[in-house]
């Protein structure tokens, strides 16, 4: 996949950037990273960043993520104080409003949740569970394209919170089958 939008680097500041300053720590940042380029994926089929995820014991991270936050801090994009990770610059590249309609909900929405659920809810994505193998296999780099079985990004609410209806069913055109 490519033509993608942002920079890892520009990633991270965007994110950094939209986050109540202080509040993401490395963890955080990786998994609010993957779910929020994973629902881009998943609503546009069509990659965000140039990120690259991998499964770990901690769930989905950016790959080498330990890498690109060091040569962003010598850089004085962003200041590491021990977990927590403040950004120093801004991104370079101005994002479509388009996209933006899309990500910022999605960082609005798992920014909120705890480390623990975010933790949680990562390690039960498909994506992470068919990369490392029900997590026998750590390591492997997680396929983009597994992000359209996600299928909890899709919105079951409407706007107003009132929960869709569930398409109807015309029973006689259901073939009926035999149990046991």
């Amino acid at each position: 996949m490519n033509n993608t939008i942002l920079t890892t680097e520009d990633f991270i500041l965007y994110l950094l950037k939209k986050v109540e300053s202080g509040k993401l720590d490395k963890i955080r940042l990786n998994k609010l990273a993957f779910f929020v380029e994973f629902g881009y994926l998943f609503r546009t089929q069509k990659p965000l960043s140039a990120a690259n995820y991998a499964g770990i014991d901690n769930g989905p991270v950016i790959d080498g993520y330990a890498q690109v936050l060091e040569k962003m801090e010598k850089s004085k994009k962003i200041f590491m104080d021990g977990y927590k990770i403040r950004p120093l610059a801004d991104p370079k590249t101005n994002i479509a409003e388009g996209v933006r309609n899309i990500i910022d909900p999605l960082i609005s929405k798992y920014s909120q949740l705890t480390t623990k659920e975010l933790i949680s809810l990562s390690h039960a994505t498909d994506s992470y569970k068919i990369t490392t193998d029900n997590e026998r296999n750590m390591g492997k780099r997680i396929d983009k394209e597994l992000a359209a079985l996600e299928t909890f990004f899709v919105e079951s609410e409407t706007e107003d919170g009132e929960l869709l209806d569930l398409p109807k069913i015309d029973r006689s055109k259901l073939i009926p089958y035999e149990t046991r």
